[in-house]
């Protein structure tokens, strides 16, 4: 049994789509200067100072890339500004349902989020849930916590368990049909930043956001062999490693000092798969056998609400594919894409010829920032005026493109969560609200049709 409060799981057999890219592995983090500046509805856009443009990439097909934290992560600071109240004057009472004591009730969540059943002819809470690959980086940590002092807002981070391990003891890993001691992160921890890292990981539990798993070497198609051709015994075996790391770090890294890791490790009850590889049928049953219920791995064509493996019972919470705001260079308008920041990055900046990103100024990267949270908006617009299905949007612990999936990001989370009848909350909070409604009215909502742009658009 988790520990965590669960709900009875409602059952709804539907077809899954699989739909899987590969991957770029990124190579090293880019090194940028950054001064961030947050913003309520009203206030002054997140700025941040042009830095390098950063990793270069493979040039396989678009998907999402981790990168290891900057050599200094465990050292860096992000200062939220404060713009006033901390609120925003939109929030209105909604507010109180996402923030409220963990002990409003019996569905309660950790954040406060309480999940009830829809009455007959209501509509369903617009859900916006965001998650964090990699989650290394103590720097982003802290801009991440200081969005959530603004607006009512709370995330998954889905953890690299080799985050939890320093250099000298990296022996402790072998990645299924890999060398004991690597990986594609390409750097390890000092015991430092592994010491911020359990801090960063306290903190994020006590304020109420999840952390899940993202495994643990990060082995793609581009690292042979990669998640894509894993068996069910080689999930198993990386699982395995996550869990007995999360639970054996003291041991394992000997590092003096070492605080506590706070969150139990049965309540990572999800995960994504490095670089969305791997197929349902070689995954499922891993998941199942460590406790884990939903998976963010497979995309699907526009929003929908999620559902369910018949034969395994995981909630499939996969990303949209969904066009991008106006049109791109190359690709022209109405250019389905998935919607994560690397993903983002690629179809804005890939450069062909060199098989790298390229090296834009300030100016690019800010209207590359404005281009994705226009696309966010219209996410938004059209789950409003359609089927109310959630957002699940994907990010990373990174400054690509001069930070500006950061901003983009971050910008339009202060623009809208907390407004009225918007909800900004974890994945496991989307997932409990559906195992809460009666099967019948949820699965009228799956049956909705795919929301493909936003309401007006010629996609709809």
């Amino acid at each position: 049994m988790h520990a965590r409060r669960r709900l009875t799981v409602v059952i709804i057999a539907a077809a899954v789509a699989v739909g899987v890219t590969a991957c770029s592995g990124s190579g090293p983090a880019p090194v940028v200067v950054v001064t961030q500046t947050t913003h309520v509805p009203g206030a002054s856009p997140v700025t941040t100072p042009a830095g390098s443009a950063g990793a270069s990439v493979a040039p396989n097909p678009p998907d999402q890339s981790d990168s290891p934290p900057p050599a200094d992560a465990g050292d860096a600071t992000a200062t939220v500004p404060s713009t006033g109240s901390g609120s925003p004057s939109t929030a209105g009472d909604s507010a109180s349902s996402i923030t409220g004591s963990a002990s409003a009730g019996p569905n309660a969540e950790s954040d406060g989020f309480v999940p009830t059943r829809l009455k007959p002819g209501e509509k369903p809470p617009q859900f916006i849930a965001v998650s964090f690959d990699g989650a290394g980086w103590h720097e982003k940590w802290q801009y991440w916590f200081g969005i959530a002092k603004k607006v009512p807002f709370h995330f998954t981070a889905n953890l690299t368990g080799l985050y939890l391990l320093d250099e000298a003891h990296k022996n402790t890993y072998r990645g299924p049909g890999h060398a004991r001691g690597t990986s594609s992160l390409g750097s390890w921890n000092t015991p430092g930043e592994v010491k911020q890292e359990i801090l960063d990981l306290n903190k994020a539990h006590a304020d109420g956001h999840e952390i899940a798993t993202h495994f643990m070497g990060h082995f793609c198609s581009d690292n042979p062999p990669g998640a894509d051709v894993w068996t069910t015994a080689d999930w198993n075996s990386d699982l395995d490693q996550f869990f007995d790391v999360w639970k054996n770090y003291k041991s394992i890294d000997q590092i003096p000092g070492m605080p506590t890791l706070d969150v139990p490790a049965d309540e990572v009850t999800g995960g994504r798969t490095p670089c969305l590889e791997g197929t349902q049928e070689a995954l499922y049953p891993a998941l199942v056998a460590h406790g884990i219920d939903y998976d963010q791995s497979f995309t699907r064509r526009g929003i929908v609400w999620p559902d369910q493996s018949p034969k395994h019972k995981i909630w499939n919470m996969g990303m949209a594919e969904f066009p991008m705001h106006g049109s791109i260079p190359g690709y022209g308008p109405n250019h389905f894409q998935i919607t994560m920041d690397y993903n983002f990055w690629y179809s804005q900046e890939f450069d062909p010829s060199t098989g790298q990103m390229k090296d834009v100024s300030a100016a690019k990267s800010k209207a590359d920032s404005e281009q994705v949270q226009a696309t966010y908006q219209d996410m938004l617009d059209g789950a409003l005026a359609g089927s109310h299905a959630p957002l699940l949007l994907g990010n990373h612990f990174n400054e690509w493109n001069n930070n500006a999936y950061t901003e983009a990001l971050g910008n339009f989370l202060l623009d809208n969560c907390g407004k009225p009848g918007i909800y900004c909350v974890t994945y496991r909070d989307v997932v409990d609200w559906m195992n809460m409604q009666d099967p019948k009215v949820l699965a009228r909502l799956q049956a909705e049709p795919p929301i493909l742009g936003p309401p007006g658009s010629s996609n709809r």
